[in-house]
C-alpha cells in the first residue's frame, strides 16, 4: 500500500478545502468497506484520505411528513435498517438494505457511498431512483441539490466535482396508495453483486397505471429508469399484454454486457420477466 496522508476533519468545508488542495489526488473516506480494499489491492493510490468520521450531524437520519427523509452522508445501511420511517415509509430501500453484504459490512458502509462508488450494480440507486430522491453536494464554492440519476456518469464515475462532498441524501415522501417491490437476483442469496437490480413503483387509478417507476441496475453502464417502459404503462388500463409489452421495452433499454454472473443475452430476458414480475407484485 503506497503511503498517503491521513485528514480528520470537523466541519465539512474543512474537508471540501483539503479535497481542493490536492486536486482530485484525495479520496473520502466513510465506510471504507470499498475503498480500503482497493487500497490493498493498489487500484487505489491516492496522495490522501479525508475522514468524515468527525464532522457532526452527517451520521443522523431525519424525517417530517412535509419535507420525508434525510438521509446524512455518513448513515450506514445498519441504521437504515434500524430506522422506522425507512420501514413504515420506504419499504423499497429496507429491502435493499437487507440484500446489502454482511452484517458486518451493513454496520459500516453508507448510503452515501454506495451512491458515490457509482457501481451500476449498486443495491443503493434502485429504490432512490424510484422514490425521485436528491442529493445535497458541498464544495468550495457552496452547495447544489441535484436529481440522484445526475450522480450516475459511468461505472464507477460520479457528479462530485474537485473539491465537492455528497453530505446528505433527500427522499420525498412517496405518493399516497403507491406499492412496490425490490428485486436483487444474484447468483447466490447473500455476499454477491446482482446479475440484474429492479426497482418498482406502482399507483393504479381506476383499473388504470396512474404512475409507474421502473429502476434497473446491473443492465448498463450506471443505473437508470426505464422511460420508455414506464410511458408504456402510465395512464393505460392494466393488462398482461401490457405488462409484457412494458418488460420488452425495458429490455430494449438496456445495455448489458456479458460476464463471469451472466450472458448480455440472460440479463435481457431476465429484465423482460423481473419487470413484469415486478409490476404484477406490485399491483398485488
Amino acid at each position: 500500500m503506497k503511503e498517503f496522508e491521513f485528514y480528520e476533519p470537523k466541519r465539512i468545508e474543512e474537508a471540501c478545502e483539503l479535497l481542493a488542495k490536492y486536486r482530485g489526488r484525495a479520496r473520502i473516506l466513510a465506510g471504507g468497506t470499498d475503498l480500503l480494499v482497493e487500497l490493498k489491492q493498489g487500484w487505489q493510490k491516492p496522495a490522501a484520505l479525508v475522514n468524515l468520521k468527525k464532522v457532526k450531524g452527517l451520521d443522523k437520519i431525519r424525517f417530517t411528513k412535509k419535507e420525508g427523509l434525510r438521509i446524512g452522508a455518513m448513515v450506514t445501511w445498519a441504521q437504515l435498517l434500524d430506522s422506522k420511517p425507512v420501514s413504515r415509509h420506504y419499504p423499497l430501500l429496507r429491502m435493499a438494505a437487507e440484500h446489502l453484504g454482511s452484517m458486518q459490512i451493513r454496520n459500516t458502509a453508507t448510503l452515501a457511498g454506495n451512491i458515490s462508488q457509482a457501481s451500476p450494480a449498486a443495491n443503493g440507486p434502485l429504490p432512490l431512483l424510484v422514490y425521485d430522491a436528491r442529493c445535497v453536494i458541498q464544495g468550495t464554492n457552496g452547495g447544489r441539490t441535484i436529481p440522484v440519476e445526475k450522480m450516475f456518469r459511468g461505472v464507477r464515475k460520479n457528479a462530485l466535482r474537485k473539491g465537492e462532498v455528497l453530505t446528505e441524501i433527500c427522499v420525498p415522501v412517496p405518493p399516497a396508495g403507491v406499492k412496490g417491490t425490490y428485486y436483487k437476483f444474484a447468483l447466490r442469496k447473500a455476499m454477491d453483486l446482482a446479475v440484474v437490480g429492479l426497482g418498482v413503483l406502482v399507483k393504479t387509478r381506476g383499473g388504470t397505471f396512474d404512475e409507474v417507476r421502473i429502476a434497473l441496475g446491473s443492465v448498463a453502464p450506471k443505473p437508470f429508469r426505464a422511460k420508455n417502459a414506464e410511458k408504456i404503462l402510465k395512464g393505460n388500463k392494466i393488462e398482461d399484454p401490457l405488462i409484457r409489452k412494458a418488460g420488452e421495452a425495458a429490455a430494449a433499454e438496456c445495455t448489458p454486457i456479458t460476464d463471469l454472473r451472466a450472458s448480455k443475452e440472460y440479463r435481457t430476458e431476465l429484465v423482460k420477466e423481473l419487470v413484469y414480475k415486478g409490476i404484477k407484485e406490485s399491483l398485488a
